[in-house]
């Protein structure tokens, strides 16, 4: 719901009736999900956005300010500043001349040879999937447990048939948001709606922002988009080929100009497949 609303006014007193807990326990409970605060994730979720806005998209800093939830540029300017040390056009300056120059993303030619990048655009229809959602850096020992854990449930629920799709969801550009705070959410479809095993229960829409708790599995509906892939083969655990496929990814989204609207990007696979 906050990712999709960024543009709102996104109060404590909103956030809670959507959720059906009062403001107090509300906000207790997600500074336990998301080790922050909840103004400070949105806060952070907001200037991150715009950041990804400035390196992949060339919309003005009005327009940037306006879809992140900031009613003038200059509101936007001050706390930008202050995350980041650099104004937005100087962040959008300085990411420009750096792309030539350094490997902040990998799209030399072993890279794109590893990866056989030819990226496509393609629609995913609506899905309705269960998922664990892991909090911290992409491709480590909590990646795979997360899938582990989901797949243990799975399997024990009988949910898994050949017409089964896994997904991985990764919400944040490891480049700007911090990696002990970058979301990945592992997810499996299922036909109908499950419900979810945790301690908290939420209302379908205001699941496409978390899991019912850390390692908990939860429900979401996956909406009809389009998405880039880079596929490959491996176990993401202690593996560098996972972050470098992520990596590849948001480079060749800088090289298309091509920006979602919505986050988050998927990219229907096997178990084990790179995905983002």
């Amino acid at each position: 719901f906050i990712n999709n609303n960024l543009e709102e006014k996104l109060t404590l007193e909103t956030l809670s009736s959507i959720s059906n807990f009062s403001p107090f326990h509300f906000h207790r409970i997600m500074r336990a999900h998301l080790g922050e605060s909840i103004g400070e994730y949105i806060l952070r979720i907001r200037l991150n956005t715009a950041a990804q806005l400035l390196r992949f998209s060339n919309e003005t800093v009005q327009d940037i300010s306006i879809k992140v939830g900031y009613e003038t540029p200059s509101s936007l300017n001050k706390a930008f500043k202050k995350r980041f040390d650099l104004s937005p056009l100087e962040f959008r300056s300085k990411q420009a001349q750096l792309q030539p120059d350094i490997n902040i993303i990998k799209l030399d030619l072993q890279t794109m040879e590893k990866f056989k990048l030819n990226p496509k655009i393609a629609e995913l229809k609506d899905k309705k999937v269960i998922f664990i959602q892991s909090i911290g850096k992409y491709g480590d020992n909590k990646t795979a447990d997360t899938w582990n854990k989901l797949m243990d449930y799975v399997k024990k629920n009988k949910l898994f048939s050949w017409r089964v799709e896994l997904f991985g969801i990764s919400h944040d550009d490891p480049n700007i948001t911090e990696t002990d705070k970058c979301r990945y959410d592992a997810c499996v479809t299922v036909s109908k709606e499950i419900k979810p095993e945790g301690e908290i229960g939420f209302k379908k829409e205001f699941r496409t922002l978390y899991s019912a708790s850390p390692m908990k599995v939860a429900y979401l509906e996956v909406p009809d988009m389009k998405y880039l892939s880079v596929n490959g083969k491996g176990h993401p655990e202690g593996n560098p080929e996972f972050q470098e496929a992520i990596e590849a990814l948001y480079g060749t989204a800088y090289t298309l100009k091509f920006m979602l609207k919505k986050n988050p990007e998927l990219q229907p696979k096997n178990y084990f497949d790179f995905v983002n």
